[in-house]
Parts: structure tokens; C-alpha cells; sequence
């Protein structure tokens, strides 16, 4: 795919939890896309069809690409939006594990309680990437910005339902990617969301993991350029 096909046209962004639109920045910089072409959702609603909202009456020439939680909510709109093609970073389409509630509900506490940088620091998973440290800060910079949005995300995430009906009825080109060393969300995640789309493509990113794209977005534009 030329990469005209994907930097002259408008994105929807929909960043993970705890995320900023910084987690697509130097991804969508490296496919040349515009800051004016860039539209960020705020996942500051606790539930998926709060989301709706944000979908409706989309261009069709919309690019919408979502992370980790965000990929998990638009992917729930793959059977009504409007869009040009959907792709999914880190997305568990399955609705969320009860035994995730605890530990939800504990980082919920420590954000609330120390902050956003301070709650996570001690969670993150392995980093990877060519500037591991580098995207460890940007990471808790993140989470530092994005600390009072903790209770609707977490609501958000312990409520939601499986994707993977709204994904069988996709009318767009669908494209999950996921890092092969993604604790969070595995690459057998994304290649069920992929195979369960009727034009969908599953990408794995060869020794990347949840953050994948902060932590190689050179290798995240590479495969959005090869789809």
C-alpha cells in the first residue's frame, strides 16, 4: 500500500488506558500524517456504547486506529461505522477476565492514591524496543496526564462486552497488530480479531510488546506501509 493511501487522509485515534494521543505520535509522524488530520477520542466514558457517538457519520475516508483499550472500543463499532479501514494495536477482543477485577480495582486505588506515573511504574511489563527507557518515561509521563480519567476506565474496561461479533460484520479492510512479546494482550488476541473479519489481516511485530507503537514506531509505520 502507498503510503498516500494512508497520510492524505483523516485518522480517528483512540489511545489505551492511562494514554495520551502521545502513544500514535511518532507512529502516524513516520506515515506522514498531518497534526490537522489527527482527531483523538478521550476515554473518559465508562461504557462502549458512550462511545457511539464518536463514530457516527464518520468520512469515509476515515482512517480509525485504535490502542489496547481504545483498539478494544472501536472495534465494537466495526459493524456500523463508516470508515476507509479500522487497525488495532494490542487488542484482546475477548470480553474482560472476572479474575482482571482485582487488579483493576488495586491500580484504580494507587492511581487515585499516588498518581498516575507512581501507580504504574511498578506494573510495567518488559519494554522493548530500540529506547527502552525512553519510552518507559513517555509511558509514565502518560499515565502522569491521564490519572483522572482511572474510574471510567476502569469501568470501561471491566464492563465491556466481546468485540468479536461486531468485527464478523466489518464492511472495512480490518488490520490487528501486535507485538510478539505483548504480556497484555498475546498475538493469538489479534489473530482471532483478524481471522473473524470478513478483509481481515493479522501483523505480528517482531520483538515488540504492549507499547509497540512507542517503542518502535518506525516498525509499526513499516507494516501500515507493507498492509
Amino acid at each position: 500500500m502507498a503510503i498516500e493511501g494512508l497520510s492524505n487522509k483523516p485518522w480517528l485515534l483512540l489511545p489505551g488506558t492511562l494514554c495520551t494521543g502521545a502513544v500514535f505520535d511518532r507512529f502516524l509522524d513516520g506515515l506522514g500524517v498531518a497534526h490537522t488530520a489527527r482527531t483523538f477520542v478521550t476515554l473518559d466514558r465508562p461504557s462502549i456504547e458512550d462511545y457511539r457517538v464518536d463514530f457516527d457519520g464518520l468520512a469515509t475516508d476515515t482512517i480509525v486506529c485504535g490502542f489496547s483499550l481504545g483498539a478494544i472500543v472501536a472495534a465494537h463499532f466495526a459493524d456500523s461505522m463508516t470508515a476507509d479501514r479500522l487497525i488495532l494495536f494490542g487488542l484482546n477482543p475477548y470480553a474482560d477476565d472476572p479474575a482482571k477485577a482485582p487488579l483493576r480495582h488495586a491500580l484504580l486505588q494507587d492511581v487515585r492514591t499516588f498518581g498516575g506515573a507512581a501507580a504504574l511504574k511498578t506494573r510495567l511489563a518488559d519494554i522493548f524496543g530500540p529506547a527502552p527507557d525512553a519510552t518507559r518515561a513517555a509511558i509514565c509521563q502518560m499515565a502522569e496526564e491521564t490519572a483522572p480519567l482511572i474510574g471510567a476506565q476502569t469501568q470501561l474496561a471491566l464492563s465491556r462486552p466481546g468485540a468479536l461479533p461486531a468485527l464478523t460484520q466489518a464492511a472495512m479492510p480490518v488490520l490487528a497488530a501486535t507485538g510478539t512479546q505483548d504480556q497484555a494482550s498475546p498475538p493469538p488476541q489479534g489473530q482471532a480479531a483478524a481471522q473473524n473479519a470478513p478483509n481481515g489481516q493479522f501483523r505480528r511485530l517482531d520483538g515488540l510488546g504492549h507499547f509497540a507503537p512507542l517503542e518502535d514506531p518506525s516498525a509499526c509505520a513499516k507494516v501500515m506501509r507493507d498492509w
